[in-house]
């Protein structure tokens, strides 16, 4: 038995592994757009801060 990965192998999971953190950078900036986004002028939020 020869305990060794295979090339095919290790390429698949180098692949995998690749497209998981793209996927993964994608959703962290997509979600940090989301919360650092400035606020639309005339929202709520902005007319409670009005005395």
């Amino acid at each position: 038995m020869n305990p060794t990965l295979s090339f095919a192998l290790l390429g698949a999971i180098t692949v995998f592994f690749w497209l998981v953190a793209q996927a993964w950078t994608l959703l962290v900036l997509w979600a940090e757009g989301c919360v650092t986004r400035p606020a639309v002028p005339g929202s709520i939020h902005e007319e409670k801060r009005k005395p």
